[in-house]
Order: structure tokens, then C-alpha cells, then sequence
């Protein structure tokens, strides 16, 4: 079944609950190119468009290559549930 607006075709399962990042390439100097995918993965390309290497958010190489896109890593934030014991402000 697809969607009447889009034309496509509905996801299967759960949304992800990690970030989208934007699609995005870069030429680099030494030839070939950098894809960032929507999933945070980033591929090299050589000069044929040849996919040469990949990295993954959770790669320790990521955050070096991902620095290119303008990227930093960084520890993912928890959201806050319900109050912390002893924080309530004081009553005037």
C-alpha cells in the first residue's frame, strides 16, 4: 500500500530513535569523495564512485572523518522522567 501524498510506501517496524543527519558529499583533496548518509554512516568513494571504505557513528574512526561534515561526537543526551528527589525550589 502506498501513501496517496508521497507515493511511497509506508516504513516497516519502528522509527529509529537515532538522529537523521542531513545527505550530504564532499570532493576531497586526494581524489574521490565523502558521502554523509541520512543514517550517520559516511563512504568513501574513489575516483570511479567505487565505495572503498565506510564508517558508522559507533566506529571509532567516525568522529574523524564526520569533523569534515562539520560533525562532532558526543555522548547521547537522556531525556529527564519525572522529578529528582530534593530539587524542589523553596517556598517563599
Amino acid at each position: 500500500m502506498t501513501d496517496e501524498l508521497t507515493g511511497r510506501e509506508p516504513t516497516r517496524g519502528p522509527a529509529s530513535p537515532r538522529r537523521r543527519f542531513k545527505r550530504r558529499e564532499l570532493e576531497i583533496a586526494d581524489g574521490g569523495r565523502l558521502a554523509l548518509d541520512i543514517d550517520g554512516s559516511i563512504r568513501r568513494f574513489d575516483d570511479h564512485g567505487d565505495t572503498t571504505r565506510t564508517w558508522t557513528p559507533d566506529d571509532p574512526e567516525w568522529p574523524r572523518e564526520a569533523i569534515r561534515f562539520g560533525l562532532h561526537s558526543q555522548a547521547p543526551t537522556i531525556a529527564p522522567h519525572g522529578r529528582v528527589p530534593g530539587t524542589r525550589p523553596p517556598r517563599r
